[in-house]
């Protein structure tokens, strides 16, 4: 095939980064002992976990809270409810995780403070069997502290600070009060516990602040509802010690229970006290008039009154009775608009208005969302609670129930106002009929009026005191147990499942490992690489050299590296037509890519085929090509170039047949230059008229520019990579001056090629020693008798 192909070819553009599977699969047997490392160490790792991570348990319980319509017997004898009937379920979830009641119960039962036992590995609490008993008693506040507590025999005990265990605290007696540190502490004997058996074992002793316990158990306390709509509550806990979360959860209950019965009767208390309150005054008023109803006699006067007078009366006592009911409203509309102005944080202890008789749907509506919403706002715990936009946001929400409220009070005031009037007008006009009656009957009535006036509205607010007093006593929670607290299994940590993440793990994390030294690797490894980056055609690979030096086809001619430098001979004559007198040109783009080994070797090649072959070492700088064949480096090309010998002159016979050699000669001062002129021209002439092949040994690419210069007498060129050295981004250069048509008629082989195919390893080294930059090759001395340019 013509090196014309390669012109006429048509060009695509080089593929990006595609990740091999292949190699990394290469890779992973390869190295299959990282593997089973990997995977030894994950499932040691879950071992451990499994074996000494603390077992947590689910402990679990459900209540009921009772619907609206489940009214006490109280309420359905007197029709009348003195809880709010419109209380609001959705908050039963907070308020059962509020820090208060959470905190509260954490006291009860002083969980604050905590027993501990240090095993060989870990540190785990004990709870149930315990030698003593430790109630807090008061004192400052604790945040958190620390001792070492051991019993020093069935009486006694000592503690010491957890931070220095070598410095005792006093020893003290069991059942005493022990003050520390400005808090106090009462250590008491356990019933039924044998103190003997824990003689002389430390245990910690810790103690933390309520508020962080209850922290702790909030964030792990769950409250749901167990269906929309049904009224039973789910309560859930975790942790490490079951009987702990039982006690808690019961005790949570209890108190949550406690405190609902107590809201109650709080109502019922305050409603029995108001109308207590409104009876003292009426009391007085009618003993008053009792006075002055024995100045007409007894009760018998009345029914002597005339016929006509009697019917005066009743119908005065009918609207003096419907007067006695808006005056209670008054009274009730008096209060409520003083409670709202001088109670506002216990708006949530507002009597409501149905335990006085007031039925308007709209205020007991806004009264029960007031209650709700103060206690929302009392559940919640921020640091800052004057500042926090929660608490803004519920106090700027009471303040528009309070404004709404008091604009209901108004509308109702207003209401009673109307009905009010008319009965002050119905009065008016009936006591115009009393000036017909004689004075005596006329005074012994108005007496009558204001006396069954205050009869009446005592006799309301005694029924009323009675129906408070019976529902107070009546009173039951709305809560009720239906599960109580049980232990589930365990939940963490899960063995099988730690097994088998472990195992994925140690299997997986190679794996990752291997393609991330893949993504990383920007070293060419294979062909596949070179054909993703560039194309320039390939046109072979040599394998690894493990001699000691550069003349291997000579030396082990039937060796694979060998064998490789014929079938990159064969491949070079296919491309190149199978003719003659061609000239070879080989470069890289850095030193230590196998140039010259592979100058020397296919150059061997085509002379061990019969065929007349010359070497030229075009590297001036560093002229090295020399050594391997233990030949002179007084005359050169460079010696050439500058005209002080001739062509004959430079010409070396090697130790192989139809092998010569023309070395770079001294090192001159201008390389660049002396390839520029004509006689390098004439030297390539004179090499063709000769020789069948010429096989020329450029300086690397991305050093000098000489291979540049070089390249337009050349038939073709032969750029060497090497797995595993030639960076990536140079083989893209190349393929852009390829493109370019900077460099034509050329082909890609890679040198020192791995069985694995993975390039770990660099084989020999054949590196130029080269230095960057543009003082590169001079300024060097030279030794006397090296060649013609002698300092």
């Amino acid at each position: 095939m013509p090196d014309s192909f390669f012109e006429t070819e048509n060009q695509q553009e080089p593929q990006g980064f595609v990740l091999d599977f292949k190699r990394v699969l290469a890779r992973a047997i390869r190295y299959w002992y990282l593997i089973i490392v990997s995977l030894a160490i994950a499932l040691g790792i879950a071992f451990y976990k499994n074996r000494y991570t603390p077992r947590e348990y689910t402990v679990s319980a459900s209540i009921l809270i009772k619907e609206v319509q489940e009214i006490s017997g109280a309420e359905i004898l007197y029709k009348n409810s003195l809880v709010d009937p419109y209380r609001n379920y959705l908050n039963e979830p907070y308020i059962i995780k509020s820090y208060p009641l959470i905190e509260s119960v954490i006291r009860d039962l002083n969980f604050q403070i905590s027993f501990y036992q240090e095993g060989y590995i870990l540190t785990s609490e004990t709870y149930k069997n315990l030698p003593v008993k430790v109630i807090w008693c008061g004192g400052k506040q604790v945040k958190k502290g620390g001792f070492i507590f051991t019993l020093l025999d069935e009486n006694r005990f000592k503690l010491t600070p957890s931070e220095s265990a070598e410095v005792d605290f006093n020893s003290y007696n069991l059942n005493d009060t022990v003050s520390l540190n400005g808090f106090e502490l009462l250590f008491s004997k356990v019933q039924g516990t044998k103190l003997k058996n824990h003689v002389g074992v430390p245990y910690i002793l810790e103690i933390k602040d309520p508020t962080q316990v209850a922290g702790s158990y909030i964030g792990r306390l769950k409250v749901e509802w167990a269906a929309v709509g049904a009224g039973i509550i789910n309560l859930s806990l975790t942790g490490t010690n079951p009987d702990k979360e039982i006690d808690f959860l019961n005790a949570l209950i209890a108190r949550y229970e406690q405190i609902d019965l107590q809201k109650k009767n709080e109502v019922a208390a305050r409603t029995v006290d108001f109308i207590t309150n409104q009876l003292k005054d009426i009391k007085d008023s009618l003993r008053l008039v009792e006075f002055q109803l024995e100045r007409f006699g007894n009760s018998s006067r009345i029914k002597d009154m005339s016929g006509e007078a009697q019917r005066i009366y009743q119908k005065l006592e009918g609207f003096e009775f419907q007067k006695s009911e808006l005056l209670i409203r008054h009274n009730y509309f008096d209060y409520l608009d003083n409670y709202l102005i001088s109670n506002v944080d216990r708006l949530d202890q507002i009597i409501l208005p149905a335990s006085m008789g007031i039925n308007d749907p709209i205020l007991t509506s806004l009264i029960a969302k007031l209650i709700d919403v103060q206690i929302e706002l009392k559940t919640v715990v921020v640091p800052d609670k004057g500042g926090h936009p929660l608490v803004q946001s519920k106090m700027e929400r009471i303040k528009e129930i309070r404004k709404d409220v008091s604009e209901s009070i108004k509308a109702l005031r207003s209401t009673d106002k109307i009905k009010s009037d008319f009965l002050n007008k119905q009065i008016s006009q009936t006591e115009n009929q009393l000036s017909r009656l004689p004075a005596s009957e006329r005074q012994l009535i108005s007496v009558q009026r204001n006396y069954a006036l205050l009869e009446n509205l005592y006799v309301y607010l005694m029924q009323k005191l009675s129906e408070a007093s019976i529902s107070k006593a009546a009173n039951t929670s709305d809560i009720t147990p239906v599960n109580p607290p049980m232990r589930g299994g365990a939940i963490s940590p899960k063995p099988a499942q730690n097994y088998l993440f472990a195992a994925i793990a140690g299997v997986v994390l190679p794996f990752l490992l291997f393609v991330l030294i893949e993504i990383l690797n920007n070293k060419v490894q294979s062909k596949e690489d070179i054909e993703k980056l560039s194309n320039i055609p390939f046109i072979g690979g040599v394998g690894h050299n493990s001699s000691g030096n550069n003349l291997t086809v000579k030396e082990r001619p039937k060796s694979g590296v060998a064998e490789s430098f014929r079938a990159l001979r064969s491949n070079l004559n296919y491309f190149t037509g199978n003719t003659t007198k061609q000239v070879f040109m080989v470069s890289s783009s850095i030193s230590g890519e196998g140039k010259t080994f592979t100058t020397i070797n296919l150059a061997t090649v085509f002379a061990l085929s019969g065929k007349r072959t010359l070497i030229v070492g075009a590297d001036m700088r560093r002229p090295k090509i020399f050594e391997d064949f233990n030949c002179s480096n007084t005359a050169g090309l460079s010696t050439y170039l500058s005209g002080i010998t001739n062509f004959s002159e430079i010409i070396q016979q090697t130790e192989i047949a139809n092998l010569c050699l023309v070395s770079g000669g001294p090192v001159p001062p201008n390389p660049s230059e002396l390839l520029l002129t004509d006689r390098m021209e004439a030297f390539i002439k004179s090499a063709i008229k000769d020789f069948d092949y010429i096989i020329i040994d450029t300086p690397p690419l991305a050093l000098v520019t000489d291979a540049f210069v070089i390249s337009k007498f050349v038939d073709h060129t032969v750029f060497v990579l090497r797995q595993n050295y030639s960076p990536k981004e140079f083989v893209r250069s190349i393929d852009e001056y390829y493109r370019s048509g900077k460099l034509k008629n050329m082909s890609l082989m890679l040198n020192d090629i791995y069985k694995s195919g993975l390039g770990y390893g660099y084989g020999q080294s054949y590196a130029y020693q080269y230095g960057y930059g543009y003082g590169y090759g001079y300024g060097r001395k030279k030794t006397s008798g090296q060649g013609y340019y002698e300092d």
